[in-house]
């Protein structure tokens, strides 16, 4: 797996500088996700086998095991769009070999409606 770029990930995913500044919570979330080889690993067999977009099963796993309350409320739509980027930007390029596919999450907690899964090219 490729590391995270910051740079690289501002330039591909334009307009995601907000969510760094407004949703530093959740973006220093994902980067310890980044380090944390065996919940990767769940997340990546959760997308791959059982076709769950990786940032629902993140958001379950931060909510129900972590107890972590941070995904009890509402985010922008900069926060949702700029935390989908982040997995994209995951399974787009550092996994490499992936294409996103929209699918229905629809948590009410955050709003989030939509989200996507990857699929392997």
């Amino acid at each position: 797996m490729n590391q995270f770029n910051e740079r690289d990930f501002l330039e591909k995913y334009r307009g995601t500088d907000k969510f760094l500044s407004e949703g530093a919570k959740f973006y220093k979330l994902f980067l310890d996700l980044l380090k944390n080889e065996e919940l990767l690993d769940k997340i990546k067999f959760a997308n791959d086998v059982l076709q769950i977009p990786p940032i629902k099963t993140f958001i379950s796993y931060q909510r129900d095991y972590q107890k972590n309350n941070i995904f009890n409320e509402k985010m922008s739509s900069a926060i949702k769009q700029g935390f989908g980027a982040c997995f994209g930007y995951l399974y787009r390029f550092m996994y490499g070999g992936y294409e996103p596919k929209q699918c229905w999450v629809n948590d009410e907690k955050t709003g989030i409606k939509t989200a996507s899964r990857f699929e392997r090219k």
